[in-house]
């Protein structure tokens, strides 16, 4: 009896509480209670998560829910449901969770022409032809090639194109500014050719100079080994004509001492002879002042000249 017991609780009584056999859940339940226990009160994982081998942040949807309420999950809020593009002519479907990142990049997304031209209609994969017709977008001067660098939107630039003497000048001024630049180049390359020549003559130069250095200091070295021997024999015949000289000087000298002698007295004759004039000067002057003096004295008009009063 009791073996029968323990295999009708094991397995057949309805009232028997058993665990739950979904790993996640440690509710115990009646046995006769357990289909409906598993259908509205066991919570589950979404049955999305389980169908990925390798777990993500984008392939994991962390909602645990009844098995009543997998329908809806699935079909209206799990993140990892499979939804279509919103955008008309995309045929692009995937998860819901990577929705956003493909609709901020989906070339069928409506999009508003960037130079707000007011163009309707438009989508994100024609936004480029667009821009070819745009009347708002800038676009360069048809005469860019010759030197225009004027940028309007397409519904003025006809305009600005039309002016023949403005972009005359600034054709011609281009065309200046090329051969200018043309004739820049030239001389560049003109002075790097003249200078390469140059470089070639000097080096040319140099090795003339050191070839003529060469010679020149060897005819240099015979002209001192001649000029030594010149300067010897030179050197001795000015020590010959010096002392010859000597000798003529010491004559001269002695011939003049007489004629010197004979000066130096008729040269202080002379002084003697100055002196006694100066002197008789002096006396002469002092003795005419004395006669004034006394005539002043006596009231006497004595003539110098006749040596009368």
């Amino acid at each position: 009896m009791c073996g029968q017991l323990d295999s009708h609780l094991d397995t057949d009584c309805l009232h028997e509480s058993v665990k739950c056999p979904d790993n996640s859940c440690i509710a115990l339940v009646p046995r006769g209670e357990m289909a409906m226990h598993q259908q509205f009160a066991c919570l589950q994982s979404c049955p999305n998560s389980k169908s990925h081998a390798k777990r993500t942040v984008d392939n994991t949807c962390d909602v645990r829910l009844s098995r009543h309420d997998f329908v809806d999950h699935l079909e209206n809020h799990c993140k990892l449901r499979i939804i279509h593009c919103p955008h008309p002519h995309c045929d692009v479907s995937t998860m819901h969770c990577r929705m956003l990142a493909h609709v901020e990049v989906c070339p069928y997304a409506p999009v508003s022409c960037p130079r707000k031209c007011g163009a309707k209609s438009l989508v994100r994969q024609s936004l480029d032809a667009h821009r070819k017709d745009c009347l708002k977008e800038p676009i360069a001067c048809v005469h860019a090639p010759l030197g225009c660098s004027h940028v309007a939107p397409r519904s003025e630039i006809l305009l600005h194109e039309q002016d023949v003497a403005l972009h005359f000048s600034i054709a011609s001024s281009k065309a200046f500014a090329e051969q200018q630049q043309l004739y820049q180049q030239q001389i560049s390359e003109l002075k790097q050719m003249f200078e390469q020549k140059l470089h070639i003559l000097e080096m040319k130069l140099e090795e003339q100079m050191t070839l003529f250095n060469s010679r020149q200091q060897k005819q240099t070295e015979l002209m001192e080994k001649s000029l030594e021997k010149q300067a010897t024999t030179f050197k001795m015949q000015q020590q010959a004509q010096l002392s010859l000289l000597k000798e003529n000087l010491e004559e001269i000298k002695m011939s003049l001492q007489p004629l010197v002698a004979k000066a130096e007295a008729e040269a202080k004759a002379a002084e003697k002879a100055a002196e006694a004039k100066k002197k008789l000067a002096q006396a002469r002057a002092k003795e005419a002042r004395r006669r004034e003096m006394k005539e002043e004295e006596e009231g006497y008009d004595y003539d110098y000249y006749s040596g009368h009063y």
